[in-house]
């Protein structure tokens, strides 16, 4: 009897996990087709961006899910729209912020490290007395969602190797979890406003503790009491697991792309031990998409630029792009290593430098096929160099392609390529 009783195990643990991997796999490929059906709508949002008189927030935002996407830098509407950001002067909190974070993701960006320092030194004094945000410079009082945005763009600061001073992550801390409400949740500022918690803000607050406790290192004198604040708000979460995949929801798209940065920062894939986060948000986000590849939400307060023939609102499409990508990383570290990238690469480069720049390509994997075929294409030999070696280390195959010779010589083997990135993407 026990020997069946174990069969009968053995038979519905394969049973469920073949079922598992089955519906893993169906929903990876419908969030494959969203991607490749919102690509279309993603650009024309960058073009119209570019061109037009767009706030600077969001126009980070719409550069930030290009890159996330893994349109080329070098791509005519995502070069455009960079352009232009690095020509901004932005005054606001989200406007610095979402910048820093663009900068920190597109090491190639213009005047990268001085316009990091200059954003950073700006958005510091975007904090009032108790080191939390708000829109403007030494404002009298704060907000949740301006905070969030804050401490997004100093850890991108930090990761790009700028200092913050330790304080300002400790009394950022201490602000915010002294906000928290008596079953976990965060609202929208002070509690002692009338301010009521939901979700979008809840994760928020969550979000904010985890990054000022990862810079804030172990050995900080209450890491203990951020654990016990983070691990309430994952409680009320808990209990308002409804709101998960809900277009309903307050703040709908705003809130689920909150969610995804709150829980890879808290290495969290369950709500309530059995609700699946990121399959509830991405099957929300293929249902809601419009037939022109774009997302519109009624649910949040700034939509941003609306585009015909339903390619959707820059915003909206922005955190849906975003989300469903899942290229918010937990775990940043200050930059020392030399970052060699295809761009950089000249007929003088030397063999260390195409060397690395390969090892850098194959260590992005799949997301560098874009920037890799192009590069296949490029008139500079140590780009073709380059990019050829990390074909081999990615794909295990060149295709025939040879690096001595230009491109005409190599439309065939270029044209295989791609027919694999096709197939394999």
């Amino acid at each position: 009897m026990r020997q069946r009783l174990l069969h009968l195990f053995c038979a519905f643990s394969v049973t469920a996990a073949g079922t598992c991997d089955a519906q893993n796999a169906d929903l990876r490929s419908k969030v494959n087709d969203a991607l490749e059906m919102a690509r279309p709508a993603l650009i024309a949002h960058l073009r119209t961006a570019a061109k037009g008189s767009t706030r600077t927030g969001e126009l980070s935002l719409l550069v930030l899910a290009g890159i996330s996407d893994g349109i080329p830098v070098t791509d005519y509407a995502l070069a455009a729209a960079i352009k232009k950001l690095a020509k901004a002067k932005p005054s606001q909190t989200y406007d610095i912020a979402l910048r820093l974070i663009v900068l920190e993701a597109c090491p190639t960006f213009p005047n990268r490290m001085e316009l990091a320092k200059q954003d950073t030194k700006q958005l510091l004094t975007h904090r009032c007395d108790e080191g939390t945000f708000q829109y403007h410079r030494r404002p009298s009082t704060w907000d949740l969602s301006n905070t969030q945005y804050g401490a997004l763009g100093l850890r991108s600061a930090w990761a790009m190797g700028i200092k913050v001073p330790k304080q300002v992550w400790a009394q950022m801390a201490r602000e915010i979890g002294e906000q928290q409400g008596p079953y976990g949740g965060f609202g929208y500022t002070r509690h002692r406003n009338g301010s009521k918690p939901y979700p979008s803000m809840t994760v928020a607050g969550i979000a904010v503790l985890a990054i000022c406790k990862q810079a804030l290192g172990a050995n900080y004198a209450r890491v203990d009491i951020i654990d016990k604040q983070i691990s309430r708000g994952w409680s009320y979460i808990d209990k308002s697991k409804k709101s998960i995949g809900s277009v309903a929801e307050r703040w709908c798209y705003y809130f689920h792309y909150g969610l995804e940065r709150a829980a890879i920062l808290c290495d969290v894939d369950k709500i309530a031990g059995k609700t699946d986060w990121y399959a509830k948000g991405a099957g929300m986000l293929i249902e809601e998409q419009l037939s022109g590849g774009g997302w519109s939400s009624k649910k949040d307060g700034f939509p941003g630029t609306h585009l015909s023939g339903k390619r959707g609102d820059s915003v909206p499409t922005s955190f849906a792009i975003l989300f469903l990508r899942r290229k918010f990383q937990k775990n940043v570290k200050p930059l020392t290593a030399n970052i060699v990238r295809l761009v950089n690469m000249g007929p003088f480069s030397k063999q260390k430098d195409i060397d690395e720049c390969a090892r850098q390509l194959i260590k992005r994997g799949k997301d560098a096929m874009p920037d890799l075929i192009s590069a296949l294409r490029s008139e500079v030999e140590s780009q073709r160099q380059a990019a050829a070696k990390a074909l081999q280390g990615i794909v295990g195959d060149v295709f025939g392609y040879d690096a001595k010779n230009d491109r005409d010589a190599n439309r065939s083997a270029i044209r295989k390529v791609e027919l694999w990135w096709l197939k394999n993407r």
